[in-house]
Formats: structure tokens, sequence, C-alpha cells
């Protein structure tokens, strides 16, 4: 199993924010990086509700937050040419015993690894919102990582309590987010189309699709309908779902309005900042319930 003592998170955002919290509570020292004050300020609050916030140090210096780390958690908004520099600029400073990971949600591992001089040091450790609370990390390879690396996270993510998936193919969006992408872009045609309001869609995904796939997953499910009873119903239904490779026109509209959501307000729903913290609150209920780490606290 890897030895970690030091753990550099590199990015102070939410998730960022959070996955100190995880390497805090495992026992680690955490050195938790932004270049702004207020975003390690936001950082703080998150920590402190969470965590022993005795081991995350709250840096601006990038140089001290790799200092001597074990394992590195690369958080930089998704933009491929500021992670590249970030990642560039790590790989100079850490050991080279130092594992180094990007929580990137959508960019390519190998894209990411090439502006590294060792491209096989580089693997996706992609967490989960809230990091604290999703009991799982997808682990990505680039075309270059090293199997060694890959073995290491597993282990690292065995030691933080996380299940994991290998992704052996570095394709945009990973498995994960495929997924997730491919049922709203169904969700947003729908309600497009008229055919369902945004709470009818919403609920429709709550109280019947959720739950049956927290306890047994599609692949599963797709065995107990029957595989005869799929080839019947997805002849009939996969020439129908939508495979628009672009938004509609009304969301683009809601972004240009900055109608963003939660962050900005209102978006789809209006929010307060009251129920925004409830919903959130739901969430991480609903997550911890489904997943059973509720019975363990």
């Amino acid at each position: 199993m890897v030895q970690i003592k030091k753990v550099a998170v590199v990015g102070a955002g939410t998730m960022g924010a959070r996955i100190a919290v995880v390497m805090a509570r495992a026992g680690y020292r955490v050195s938790l990086w932004s270049r702004s004050e207020s975003t390690l300020d936001k950082a703080r609050t998150i920590v402190d509700s969470l965590a022993a916030s005795e081991n995350v140090a709250f840096t601006t210096s990038l140089e001290a937050c790799l200092a001597d780390a074990d394992l590195v958690s690369e958080n930089v908004a998704e933009d491929v040419a500021l992670k590249q520099r970030v990642l560039n600029d790590i790989e100079q400073q850490v050991s080279a015993d130092c594992v180094i990971t990007t929580n990137t949600s959508s960019v390519s591992i190998t894209l990411l690894a090439s502006a590294l001089s060792q491209p096989q040091r580089l693997i996706g450790m992609h967490w989960f919102n809230p990091a604290d609370t999703m009991p799982m990390i997808e682990i990505v390879r680039g075309e270059n990582t090293a199997d060694e690396v890959c073995q290491r996270v597993r282990d690292i993510c065995q030691q933080l309590g996380k299940e994991t998936i290998t992704v052996n193919q570095d394709i945009p969006g990973f498995i994960i987010n495929r997924l997730q992408y491919a049922m709203l872009r169904e969700a947003l045609y729908l309600v497009d189309a008229g055919i369902g309001s945004v709470e009818d869609v919403d609920r429709a995904v709550q109280r019947t699709l959720a739950p049956r796939w927290a306890a047994m997953g599609p692949m599963k499910l797709m065995d107990f309908a029957g595989l005869d009873t799929v080839e019947k119903v997805a002849g009939i239904l996969l020439p129908a779902l939508d495979n628009s490779s672009q938004l509609p026109a009304w969301l683009k509209e809601k972004v240009a309005d900055n109608k963003l959501g939660v962050k900005s307000g209102e978006g789809f729903y209006a929010w307060t900042a009251e129920a925004a913290s409830a919903a959130m609150r739901k969430r991480d209920e609903t997550v911890r319930h489904l997943t059973g780490s509720d019975k363990h606290e």
C-alpha cells in the first residue's frame, strides 16, 4: 500500500475544498492552494465546518503547497492551457515518487499529459461533488499512463474508503459524465418540445430512475427486464431519442442573461440562499442514504 503523509490540493474551489476535507479526515497533512485569498477564505469555511482544520494549511504559494507532497490533486478551472501550465509547474516542483493527479471532468488526460516531460506520471482522479459524500472516484488513464501509477491511485482510493471504476480509454467525458449527459440531452429535449415540464422531468428521475439505478445500475436492470424485451423496446425508442449536438436556444439565452442557476439566483428555478442550502442538505442526505454511508456515521 502507498504511504501518503502529505497531500497538495491545487485549486481551492468547492471541489478542492471538499477534497481537502476527505484527505484531512484520513489523517493526512493537507496543503490547499489558491492564487486568491478570497477563495481560500471560502475554502476555510467549508473545511472548518466538515473536518479537523488543523490538518489543513491554506496558502497562495504553490511552492509551499507542493513542498514534500506525496500526492497532488489538481483542481483548477476546466481550461486546457491553464491546466497544462499548472501541471507543468507541479511536475517541476515535486519529487519523482509523487503521484500527480488531475480532477478534470472533461479534458483529455493524454492532452494534459503532453505538457509534462514524463507524461506517464499523470492520471485522472475524477471526484464527484460533494467529494466528502460521494462514495466513488473515477480513475482515468491517458494513453501513456503507467500501470504502476494506476495501481498506486487505486491503493490511495482504498485508503480513503472510496470505491473506484477505471476508464481504460481516454474519451471525452469518461464514463460517468457520458452517461449523465446522455440523460441531460434527452431531459432538455423533453422540456424543449413541451412534452414535460422542468418540474415533472426532475420528479420522473427522482422518483423512478434514480432509486432503481442506485440499487442495480442500468446493465443489471436490463438483465432483469429481459434482453429480448430490451431489444424490442430499443427498436422503437432508439431512433426516436434526441441526437442533437447543440443546446436549445432558450437555454443559451438563460446563460446570456446570467440566469446560471444557484450561483446567480435563477436558472430553471428561482434560488434564494436558504433554498439552495436546503436543497444541498437534502442532496447530501439522500446520497448518504442511498449509498449506505449514513449507517457508518
